[in-house]
């Protein structure tokens, strides 16, 4: 019983925890991509805080997920108990606390919300490099035209002079999209590492939220995801040492994940497209490919963790009988 309570503690404070610090990110986040050099901005905004915990949860319940099967590398004594407690938890939150959130984000967010706050403001005194040249705006007024001056850097304007002064002229700020300020844009630029998980998961939300949508059918359709992600508790009776079950786990966690990836963006042979589109019109079941796709992987790695659980279970009674 405190074993239940204990995991069960760990659980829920790992969920809150983790939601809390990724909501505080998307928060910064959001709160850069508003900042303009030299003017003032509130460091708190409670729209955009809310957002990012509605946002954050799913990808904290993945993560709280693999930790509990990396947990239970770590103490793999009474394992009949943190499996149950595992699929418990795994469970609710993909038949219960997920779907809720995609339905409070379908509410409260509009997905043009973040882009359209952002602020058309500039700053004068400051050089900022666009797509063909670099602006230096001595004034701007209330409608936003300024004077200043533009320097020529690209050979855009085909003329003697690279440096052209110009009298209440529009604010050119195009190239900070989906930033306010180029400068900001350009000095946190995340890299290639951190924006292709995050379009990653952007696409597997979109496709949660929309899916929430249509119903409880088609969420269960789905939820096969996190039904392909709860069998992998069965990769950590892959080896005896744990290190390679820890990099097994975490290989087929991005793999499921990047599967579905793919098949929500539409990144597959033509083959799975023509298979997809037939499956579509023989079942009223939303997108039955990847369900299918994602029931095969949860029965491959559930059948491999129980024939590989006796297995070790056998070796090691053989080992203590000898």
């Amino acid at each position: 019983m405190k074993r239940v309570l204990y995991l069960t503690v760990i659980y829920l404070a790992s969920i809150f925890t983790g939601t809390l610090v990724f909501a505080t990110l998307f928060l910064l986040s959001c709160n850069l991509s508003m900042f303009v050099t030299d003017l003032s901005s509130p460091f708190f905004s409670l729209h955009f805080f809310t957002i990012g915990l509605l946002i954050s949860f799913p990808i904290v319940c993945i993560l709280v997920q693999v930790l509990l099967i990396l947990y239970s590398i770590r103490h793999p004594e009474k394992h009949l108990l943190s499996l149950a407690l595992y699929f418990v938890f795994g469970l609710l939150s993909w038949l219960v606390f997920i779907p809720t959130d995609m339905q409070l984000l379908t509410k409260y967010y509009d997905g043009h919300d973040i882009l359209s706050a952002r602020t058309t403001a500039v700053s004068s005194g400051v050089f900022r490099e666009e797509e063909n040249g670099v602006f230096y705006y001595s004034r701007i007024d209330e409608s936003y035209n300024a004077d200043g001056l533009f320097i020529d850097t690209t050979g855009f304007l085909d003329s003697d002079s690279t440096v052209l002064p110009f009298f209440d002229v529009p604010v050119n700020n195009n190239s900070a999209y989906p930033y306010s300020d180029v400068l900001i844009k350009n000095s946190l630029q995340p890299p290639a590492l951190v924006k292709y998980p995050l379009a990653v998961y952007n696409a597997l939300l979109t496709a949660a939220e929309y899916s929430s949508s249509l119903g409880f059918l088609s969420w269960l359709c789905f939820a096969t995801l996190g039904l392909a992600l709860l069998s992998v508790y069965g990769c950590q009776f892959a080896s005896s040492w744990k290190l390679a079950n820890v990099s097994l786990v975490l290989a087929v966690t991005m793999t499921i994940l990047f599967v579905n990836y793919l098949y929500y963006m539409g990144i597959m042979p033509l083959v799975l497209k023509e298979i997809s589109s037939k499956l579509s019109t023989l079942t009223t079941v939303k997108d039955p490919l990847i369900t299918i796709i994602n029931l095969l992987i949860t029965i491959m790695f559930t059948g491999f963790g129980i024939f590989m659980g006796i297995y070790r279970l056998k070796s090691s009674e053989s080992e203590n009988k000898e």
